[in-house]
């Protein structure tokens, strides 16, 4: 009979610098060069010398503080092993936001799976249950300032082309209040790339004070992009707080509406789900809930007769979550963040003892070591840390 007590947990503020000279990004401060991301790792100890990894992308020394105080003891003192990671998900996906335990510790529960995994000898997605050992890779590219041209963004697609991805999202039109230049960079793009590509748009509007797009900007914005074969149109209205609204939209195009990245729990999802809000939903390891959570997710959009693909963005560890739940789904996509020359794998990646790399075909492997499937680079770790608890 497994036994493995929980013995104790550090947390770590860690910061990841980009390449020089950084990143002005649309949808930041467009006026700030990114140097860095920060992001908290957790490290939870276990009585056979079995440790688990965990990482949220939540970058400030609170965070730390939070877990130290109102996660530890419950995890040490409730919750014991880590077989019983149920008990610790359903804990945290019930408590009130506005409550002294409303922050979301996603990061723990991809630990304590790390450990189970370890425990057990095998990759979490083979414990879960394995349908796939890899998955078509987009990369997932951001919005510079000052804004590009049509001729840049060719450019650039065309050079993640020749790196081998066969399909690419772009973070668009945050500033542009006309989708009708956002439609001719993806004519433009398609008249030079072609239709071997395969692009997503991202036009960030669902978590904003005052979106850009009524329902008649983003219905003329989707319909635009229909007649380019993309495969789905993310974000461009608020999806959960007017369901009704993005619903109508789903209703109205061919193209698939996308979303759900910043999402909560499997409810939320279920609530958007029954009211035809999103097409196509992407809930995130580092937002949703967990491993567990984001499987729950894929299983009740197949049940609503929806896809499932995963948010994405933040460090290597996070990816190597996001593929294991993958891993023992039908996901048809992986998110793979990546805006060189900032922000590569070897930036993203830098918190591992190996990078995860897409092969020839533009598909990634699901990580097969036991637990999350990767090591850490604990060099890398110790250099970079901010805060510590």
């Amino acid at each position: 009979m497994y036994k493995l007590k929980i013995k104790d947990l550090k947390v770590y503020c860690i910061e990841m610098p980009f390449k020089e000279p950084g990143l002005r990004v649309a949808h930041e401060d467009p006026e700030k060069v990114i140097k860095s991301e920060r992001f908290t790792l957790v490290k939870i100890f276990t009585d056979e010398g079995i440790t688990g990894f965990g990482v949220q992308d939540v970058p400030d020394p609170w965070f730390c503080e939070y877990i130290e105080r109102h996660v530890k003891p419950y995890l040490i003192n409730q919750v014991v092993e880590p077989f019983y990671v149920e008990r610790f998900v359903k804990y945290f996906r019930s408590q009130p936001f506005g409550t002294g335990v409303s922050p979301r510790p996603c990061c723990i529960e991809i630990a304590l799976w790390d450990c189970i995994g370890k425990k057990a000898g095998l990759p979490i997605y083979k414990l879960l249950g394995a349908y796939q050992d890899k998955v078509k890779a987009y990369a997932s590219v951001l919005e510079e300032y000052p804004l590009w041209n049509a001729e840049k963004w060719v450019k650039f697609i065309n050079s993640l082309s020749e790196e081998g991805f066969r399909a690419v999202k772009l973070h668009i039109g945050w500033m542009w209040p006309d989708p009708n230049k956002v439609i001719n960079i993806i004519k433009k793009i398609r008249e030079s790339v072609g239709y071997d590509v395969d692009l997503m748009v991202d036009a960030m509007q669902a978590w904003v004070p005052q979106p850009l797009y009524d329902f008649q900007t983003a219905l003329k914005y989707a319909k635009g992009l229909e007649k380019y074969e993309v495969l789905w149109l993310e974000e461009p209205l608020p999806h959960f707080n007017n369901p009704e609204l993005s619903a109508k939209l789903c209703h109205a195009v061919d193209i698939p509406i996308a979303g759900g990245g910043a999402m909560f729990g499997f409810h939320t999802f279920k609530t958007v789900l029954e009211k035809g809000a999103l097409d196509i939903v992407q809930p995130d390891v580092m937002h949703a809930g967990g491993i567990s959570e984001v499987r729950r997710i894929a299983f009740l959009a197949e049940a609503y007769g929806k896809q499932c693909i995963p948010h994405f963005w933040g460090p290597g560890l996070g990816l190597a979550a996001t593929l294991q739940v993958i891993g023992s789904t039908n996901i048809p996509w992986v998110e793979y963040c990546y805006h060189p020359p900032a922000f590569d794998v070897e930036v993203r990646d830098a918190m591992l003892s190996e990078p995860i790399k897409i092969d020839e075909e533009g598909f990634v492997e699901i990580p097969k070591k036991p637990g999350l499937g990767v090591e850490l680079n604990e060099d890398f770790m110790k250099k970079h840390i901010v805060y510590m608890k």
